[in-house]
């Protein structure tokens, strides 16, 4: 009897671990279509690619490029797409975790964090060739004192950026490490610099020249001379994805949503649409 006894319960170990590799070997895009929805984590402080606004319903929604392609993938699935929202560095936790199924935010790709997700393929660009570029944030005040880099430098200023973000990065490399500030959002970067308790604020330029129509003691320092990624090291938007998943079925459908939207146009008429909203948004 024991024996019987021994042999069912090795037998009920042996099937449920088969059941769990069975479950750990299902790909992300299977348990997507199962789950009839998709987790997309976003941080909706970052025009144009994903942004608060006061809808004609008089309700608080999330829009911007980022927010188009997102709805386009999960359009392609044939699944639900539903947000979860955090500040930046909340993003990158909720993948790296699985809390999510994938994450936009306007993300450029860095060995850090393919260390810890995967990447779709690149979908948009903060370049020349569209007027954007990595760059610093001050008041007109503090602009007139710095004809270059370097002197900006020199002066080792109070710098502030987003958590997590490469902004951060990029401010390490023109003031002191102490005087670097960090903020969990936009919004609280730019209030901050208003106010004064900070110098100035690295930005991509594309999400910062909205707030340029609030906050008209502002100026984005110019491209020539303070461009801090003159290499577009930065430039190159991509999606992430949890890195313990199996992702190859998606990555497969996503990356054709995004060339199709490239390659008809559709990715440029979304940055547009977003652009003009956000300014608008901003007015209002």
């Amino acid at each position: 009897m024991k024996k019987i006894i021994s042999f069912l319960v090795a037998l009920i170990f042996v099937s449920s671990l088969s059941i769990n590799q069975v479950m750990a070997a299902e790909d992300s895009l299977t348990k997507i279509k199962e789950k009839g929805e998709i987790l997309v984590g976003t941080s909706p402080d970052f025009p144009p690619r994903e942004f608060y606004i006061i809808n004609d319903k008089g309700e608080k929604e999330i829009v911007g490029s980022d927010m188009a392609l997102a709805q386009a993938i999960a359009d392609e699935l044939g699944v639900e797409m539903k947000l979860v929202t955090t500040d930046f560095n909340g993003v990158i936790a909720n993948i790296q975790s699985g809390a999510v199924d994938m994450g936009i935010a306007g993300f450029s790709f860095t060995e850090g964090r393919a260390a810890v997700m995967d990447f779709s393929d690149g979908y948009s660009q903060e370049t020349g060739d569209n007027g954007g570029y990595q760059g610093i944030l001050v008041t007109k005040e503090t602009a007139e004192k710095f004809k270059t880099l370097d002197e900006l430098k020199a002066a080792n200023l109070t710098i502030g950026a987003q958590g997590g973000s490469i902004q951060y990065e990029m401010a390490l490399k023109i003031t002191s490490p102490t005087n670097v500030k960090q903020y969990g959002t936009m919004d609280a970067e730019v209030l901050a610099l208003n106010a004064g308790d900070i110098q100035g604020m690295v930005v991509a330029t594309s999400s910062a020249e909205p707030l340029l129509k609030s906050f008209d003691n502002l100026v984005i320092l110019p491209k020539d001379g303070f461009d801090l990624d003159p290499e577009n090291i930065y430039a190159q938007n991509v999606i992430g994805f949890p890195k313990n998943m199996d992702n190859t079925a998606l990555l497969e459908v996503v990356n054709k949503v995004i060339k199709e939207a490239i390659d008809s146009g559709q990715m440029a008429k979304w940055e547009d649409e977003a652009k003009a909203l956000s300014v608008k948004a901003v007015e209002e």
